[in-house]
């Protein structure tokens, strides 16, 4: 029983932190009433995501001394503190970039930390899939973020509301549901565990793949949801439909992981990631060449989210796989930090792109080149493997 607690639990504070691609929304208020411009709303987008995985280094090596589940109050803490910091702001920039991206994305990393690390342990056997459940959690959140939204400010009330609403609620339910995260046996046992060090995985090839491989994908898709809404303006589609593509992407998020996931356990990572990082290519570029109207910026807006949410599942499997179930709570934080650096430079280069021209065609194209090239990276690594077998260093 405490191995589906804990995969559930996982996938609850997955959903509150993920609450963040929800973040178009949040920065359009921002510009419309606070004068943000482009590139300040998405500097405090890419600071968080930035923050979150070089957070987890540090939650990784905090986890030999303290239980799992107060990593997990820690992360409903300072997510809790973060946006109330943010909602008392009165529209200041410097202390909603505090309050959200500096303590919130410190927030988030502890949590996803502990819910990708946890339940992995007690299915090494479908690493995969479980992976992609727990994950999924985070894609799904803007869902729901999307929806209380509108909801807020469709009633005539104000985006810092909004923050301090979520600040309270999702900071609880992180709290709470932390007390149903149950560690396995094997990280009990640290004594018997051999972990690994940098010195010994960050020279490897495969090591280098990953990292450069989850910097391509998750540049492309950052740089696309963190200004999705604005995006969809430029088409002058309706507010409707604006909120509404923000959720499908979620939706597709969560269903892409789960999908990815399940299908990497069969066909393997690198051949996963190919093909998830060569359709969300195919799907941003499409931005371009297709009118947007209400129908296209919705279905565009989810299959971009189904190839995106392919990144958080298949490079921690493939993590996992090479260097051993026991060290992807010390490892994968490292190939996370390419996920970090394109928080920075995804979400900036395309808000500063639109504040020099005006336009997101140029930004869209950049975009669909670093996923395509991530895919070839991953379909030479493919053929590789084929050749000379798997990689396998644990």
């Amino acid at each position: 029983m405490h191995k589906y607690l804990t995969v559930f639990a996982s996938f609850v504070i997955m959903l509150c932190i993920g609450s963040v691609y929800a973040w178009s929304i949040i920065a359009s208020e921002l510009i419309d009433n606070y004068g943000f411009s482009a590139s300040q709303s998405q500097v405090i987008f890419g600071t968080l995501i930035a923050i979150f995985p070089a957070t987890m280094i540090f939650v990784g090596r905090l986890s030999r001394k303290i239980s799992f589940r107060y990593i997990g109050h820690l992360s409903g803490i300072l997510f809790f503190t973060g946006y109330i910091v943010a909602s008392y702001s009165l529209g200041n920039f410097i202390i909603i970039f505090l309050g959200i991206g500096v303590l919130g994305g410190i927030g988030t990393g502890f949590g996803y930390w502990v819910a990708l690390s946890s339940p992995v342990k007690w299915f090494p056997e479908r690493k995969g899939l479980i992976t992609g459940i727990s994950a999924a959690g985070f894609g799904l959140g803007a869902v729901f973020m999307s929806g209380l939204s509108e909801k807020f400010l469709s009633g005539e009330k104000d985006v810092l509301q909004l923050l301090r609403f979520i600040g309270i609620a999702y900071g609880l339910i992180i709290l709470i549901f932390s007390n149903f995260i149950y560690q396995h046996q094997s990280t009990l046992n640290t004594a018997n565990n051999k972990r690994m060090k940098i010195s010994e995985f960050g020279v490897t090839s495969i090591f280098k793949k990953l990292f450069l491989g989850i910097f391509l994908g998750t540049f492309a898709g950052l740089l696309i949801i963190g200004s999705l809404k604005i995006i969809g303006e430029q088409g002058n589609i309706s507010t409707r439909y604006l909120i509404l593509g923000v959720s499908l992407f979620a939706v597709a998020n969560f269903l892409g992981r789960l999908v990815w996931g399940f299908l990497s356990d069969y066909l393997g990572a690198s051949l996963g990631i190919f093909g998830a990082l060569l359709f969300q290519s195919a799907a941003i570029i499409c931005l371009n060449f297709i009118a947007l109207s209400g129908a296209s910026y919705l279905v565009l807006a989810f299959f971009i989210g189904f190839g995106f949410g392919g990144n958080f599942v298949l490079f921690a499997k493939e993590t996992a796989q090479v260097f051993g179930v026991i060290n992807l709570g010390i490892i994968y934080p490292y190939v996370f930090l390419g996920y970090a650096i394109a928080g920075i430079a995804g979400p900036f280069t395309g808000g500063a792109l639109f504040d020099h021209t005006g336009s997101f065609a140029y930004s869209i194209f950049i975009a669909g080149g670093m996923s395509l090239a991530g895919s070839m990276l991953f379909l030479h690594n493919f053929f590789i493997t084929r050749k000379d077998g798997p990689v396998k260093i644990n």
